[in-house]
């Protein structure tokens, strides 16, 4: 009877320490995760930025064209003119640029906000990981315990017996 207690004691430790095996994978996984989309949603923020620069770059050397050709055609009329659709073009270029960095600011809140979101995920799935794993080695414990004390409790009775104590 004593060997079968060391025998469910050792499976015991042995439950305990798969466990927190599992449990220690299990966290591990969840951050690499965590990790991976927060870099993905930094990448996404960083290329959305820069493509609204590289649009706003087109639209003012567009503005650069526009103007050099108003002002090689016709003269002073031409000239005039030119002012004037430069005028406009700058502020089309304006309202552009500063529309793109609207869009890029948004972006980068956006992914500011899935990374919180993933952050937060991952704590709570770290900390019902936990809980369970907290619980099952509670469980654990007072299994061994249990065992350890009726091993106790039938050597006594043994010694007991042989010895003629009761």
């Amino acid at each position: 009877m004593t060997e079968e207690n060391n025998n469910n004691l050792g499976d015991n430790l042995d439950q305990v320490e798969n466990v927190s095996n599992e449990t220690e994978h299990t966290a591990e996984e969840q951050i690499n995760t965590f990790k991976e989309n927060a870099s993905e949603a930094f990448d996404t923020a960083k290329e959305k930025a820069g493509e609204l620069l590289d649009d706003a770059k087109e639209i003012l050397g567009n503005v650069k064209d526009k103007a050099t050709e108003f002002i090689n055609e016709d003269g002073k009329e031409i000239y005039n003119k030119t002012k004037e659709k430069a005028a406009e073009f700058a502020e089309d270029a304006k309202a552009s640029a500063k529309e793109f960095s609207e869009d890029a600011k948004e972006v980068y809140a956006e992914a500011k906000v899935k990374a919180k979101e993933f952050a937060t995920e991952a704590g709570e799935k770290l900390s019902e990981f936990a809980d369970v794993a907290e619980d099952k080695l509670e469980d654990l414990a007072e299994d061994a315990k249990e065992s350890f004390s009726e091993a106790k409790e039938k050597t006594k009775g043994f010694f007991g017996k042989l010895f003629g104590k009761k």
